[in-house]
């Protein structure tokens, strides 16, 4: 894949006439904007949104994802796991970053005649594959070998993603709910009968996701529905030591449905035309055809109540889903009898978040409850002194037994 991306990029580039005039068309195109500190939630993509916002998206993507988590499970240390997570993260880097150098050449490419006003192409995710020809189309082969470095990479992430959901399917409700036993012949041939079905269940959500807008909003959009709420509870679990099973179950539930509801929504007013996502200026000028106009789309289309609400970029959905999951999980723990710190293992919450509390509130910590596990150590402490008081007390009857036979025999 990145042989792929490097070669159509940079083949790109040198027929533009190098890296600066591609950088040069970026910056007069308004294509390049580091620092939008913008706190308006609505704005689609500012500083805090990419920070903040995508600091909550990753961290769902390597915390919680049953993928990623079966790829640590995989090496025998936790040492080996931490490096492999450091090497995903440079091959990450550099594959965003080739990507959205790409994004410029493209725009360079076409910023006098876009591609998608003149109906070339009838989506936007269809621009590269339009690029790749026009850079490639005339050397044989290499279309066909980007299409297969692109395709070799997309299908180790899916068949790695269909190999959890079918295992995860396996052990949690075939095994815990209708068969305690199975043997591996058998659980071999259900687990692939269940990605065999993952996969069809795949591909039909494919004309689902079509109706999310782009490849990158719709798969992020994805994430932040799913994976907000999956994050919400670990993190529920992890720091929050209040939080009890009815808590997480009923806060997990109303995140999923909130979201759901915020992003199929959104995706509803789009298509009603209630709701448009804002874009920037392109231009027809330079197109060999003549008389040729864009057409003009509202700004922002409706505006004023829950539509309001549906313009929260996506870029924050993972953190929303995230905060729904705690917030009603701690309310619901709390109005359910929550889980006393105190009788809790303090294996079970984050060590860093335990001396970090302990460290910044000495004395409140103890209105709060904050001393995990001290009723655990007490009653270890109640039982170490009872069977240390009844040893002393068998020694002590037997010691008494042994003198009285010492006496016995010296008076015989």
């Amino acid at each position: 894949m990145f042989g792929s991306m490097l070669i159509v990029i940079i083949k790109g580039a040198i027929d533009l006439g190098g890296p600066s005039v591609v950088w040069e068309t970026a910056v007069n195109g308004s294509r390049i904007e580091f620092f939008n500190a913008d706190l308006d939630p609505r704005v689609r993509h500012t500083i805090w949104s990419l920070v903040i916002g995508g600091y909550f998206t990753w961290i769902t993507v390597y915390g919680t994802n049953q993928a990623q988590v079966q790829r640590y499970m995989t090496v025998p240390t936790v040492e080996q796991a931490k490096k492999a997570i450091w090497i995903n993260a440079f091959g990450l880097f550099g594959i965003l970053t080739i990507c959205c150098y790409g994004g410029l050449v493209i725009f360079a490419k076409y910023h006098s005649c876009d591609p998608l006003a003149t109906n070339r192409i009838k989506t936007s995710d269809q621009l590269f594959p339009l690029f790749v020809m026009d850079t490639l189309g005339e050397i044989p082969g290499l279309p066909g070998l980007f299409v297969a470095g692109i395709f070799s990479a997309a299908l180790s992430t899916v068949s790695s993603g269909l190999n959890s959901l079918a295992a995860i399917c396996l052990e949690d409700f075939v095994k815990g709910i209708f068969y305690d036993k199975l043997s591996d012949e058998k659980a071999t041939s259900i687990s692939k009968f269940l990605a065999v079905g993952f996969g069809v269940i795949s591909f039909l959500l494919v004309f689902v996701a079509e109706q999310l807008g782009g490849v990158l909003q719709a798969a992020l959009s994805i994430f932040g529905m799913i994976g907000g709420p999956i994050l919400g509870v670990f993190t529920l679990g992890l720091f929050f030591p209040w939080g009890n099973s009815k808590g997480a179950f009923v806060g997990t539930l109303t995140s999923f449905v909130f979201m759901f509801w915020l992003g199929f929504g959104t995706n509803i007013e789009i298509a009603k035309g209630n709701l448009v996502i804002p874009k920037l200026p392109v231009s027809v000028d330079g197109c060999p055809q003549a008389n040729l106009t864009i057409q003009s789309f509202p700004k922002q289309g409706e505006s004023g109540g829950v539509l309001e609400f549906y313009r929260v970029s996506y870029m924050w959905y993972s953190m929303i889903g995230c905060t729904v999951t705690i917030l009603v999980g701690l309310f619901v723990s709390f109005l359910t009898k929550f889980q006393d710190p105190r009788e809790l293992d303090p294996n079970l919450i984050s060590p860093p978040i335990d001396r970090l509390v302990r460290f910044l509130f000495p004395e409140f910590r103890h209105k709060i409850l904050w001393d995990l596990g001290r009723k655990m150590r007490d009653a270890k402490e109640t039982i170490n002194r009872s069977s240390h008081e009844a040893l002393r007390k068998q020694s002590d009857g037997v010691l008494n037994k042994a003198f009285d036979y010492d006496h016995t025999e010296t008076k015989c």
